[in-house]
């Protein structure tokens, strides 16, 4: 596994906002995703959807969607993870209004509770004013990996 490295943009439309570099794995095939925070608790999430995110429809893929409130969720749990992880173990969704290509969708949410071992998240998925999806899960805590050869 690669050190991940992060860089934070300095012009265009993410400028402010930072992103992984070479992300590997599958964020790296859907993504780019890129996070914003004044501080960690209140850290967006967003990508720009492009040809590759749209369904046979032409608009942006309810799965694109769904792996960005995933990832979201994650995203919103890390303030009470410690040095663990988390794991999806449920998420709901309610699909309001279709995502465009050249669209950024940006989710916001919050943890609504952070128990012994699950997190309860919710959030939405907004592209300026418009809400196009509206979500809440449980991330299930996983025990951080022991340092070692591995």
């Amino acid at each position: 596994m690669t050190e991940r490295q992060i860089e934070t943009l300095t012009e265009g439309e993410f400028a402010g906002w930072s992103r992984e570099v070479n992300r590997e794995g599958f964020n790296g095939l859907v993504g780019a995703y890129y996070y914003q925070a004044d501080d960690i608790a209140n850290m967006k999430v967003a990508f720009k959807a492009g040809k590759e995110h749209l369904n046979g429809g032409g608009t942006v893929h309810g799965g694109c969607l769904l792996t960005l409130a995933d990832t979201s969720m994650f995203i919103f749990s890390l303030p009470h993870l410690n040095d663990g992880g988390a794991v999806t173990v449920q998420l709901d969704a309610q699909f309001l209004s279709p995502g465009h290509e050249g669209d950024i969708i940006v989710a916001t949410g919050e943890v609504t509770r952070a128990g012994k071992t699950l997190i309860y998240v919710r959030g939405q998925l907004t592209c300026g004013e418009r809400l196009i999806l509206s979500y809440s899960g449980v991330m299930a805590r996983k025990a951080a990996r022991p340092s070692g050869d591995g």
